[in-house]
């Protein structure tokens, strides 16, 4: 392998070991947090606290509904107790006991569609505290396989970085001078020429610079930069 061959083989493995990296990252991401399990999760404490919310403002309700009441049944002993005479007091009691009635109903009506809303919300954290479980169930089952994967990534990422140091070292100081200032100004400073022509900015290399080439010589792309070497 020639110098130019060994600076392309070094860009190759350089993408590889970038691709590895990344994919093993990601995985191990997903080993130590699922993303369904973390939404349900979220979703799960959402409804938890909905809950805890409703069951508050229906003790309130209750304590509210079971005042309206005991005032009501007060107000109808005194009506019925037949101790008032008077017909104006008796229509105004009477009056107030309506009244009483209404608000009692219009209470409890009330309370009923928080113990409805309650029922559902209910129902809602026992669904998402099943699907959690399975979700944590299913990561439990894939999670030894994530690892396998992991290591096996590794064990290439360990090859190619070896491999990565071992073609640096073979390149000439020149041609690592050249790799690293291109490199610090764009992605990829290694480009192939085919036909006369860079196959990274598609412009044609001059005669001369086909001749270096061709002998293994280093020679930059006139257009993009970059170091070119012979497909």
């Amino acid at each position: 392998m020639n110098v130019p061959e060994i600076a392309l083989r070094h860009q190759r493995l350089a993408a590889r070991a970038a691709v590895l990296r990344a994919q093993i990252d990601r995985r191990r991401g997903e080993l130590s947090r699922d993303p369904e399990a973390e939404s349900l999760r979220q979703a799960g404490a959402a409804a938890a606290a909905a809950k805890q919310d409703l069951d508050l403002r229906l003790r309130e309700r209750d304590r509210a509904v079971e005042s309206q009441r005991a005032r009501l049944r007060a107000r109808e002993r005194e009506l019925m107790s037949g101790r008032i005479n008077n017909p104006t007091e008796l229509m105004k009691l009477d009056q107030e006991v309506r009244q009483l009635r209404s608000a009692v109903s219009s209470e409890e009506d009330a309370e009923l569609e928080l113990m409805e809303e309650q029922e559902r919300v209910e129902g809602q954290v026992q669904r998402l505290g099943v699907a959690l479980r399975a979700a944590e169930e299913r990561m439990a089952e894939t999670g030894p396989e994530l690892r396998d994967r992991i290591a096996r990534q590794e064990s290439e990422l360990a090859a190619v970085e070896s491999e990565l140091a071992d073609t640096w070292e073979r390149l000439p100081a020149d041609w690592q001078a050249a790799y690293r200032r291109v490199e610090s100004r764009m992605a990829n400073p290694v480009a192939e020429a085919l036909h006369n022509q860079c196959q990274t900015c598609h412009v044609t290399v001059t005669s001369n610079g086909m001749q270096v080439l061709r002998r293994g010589g280093l020679v930059l792309c006139d257009n993009c930069g970059r170091i070119l070497v012979v497909a």
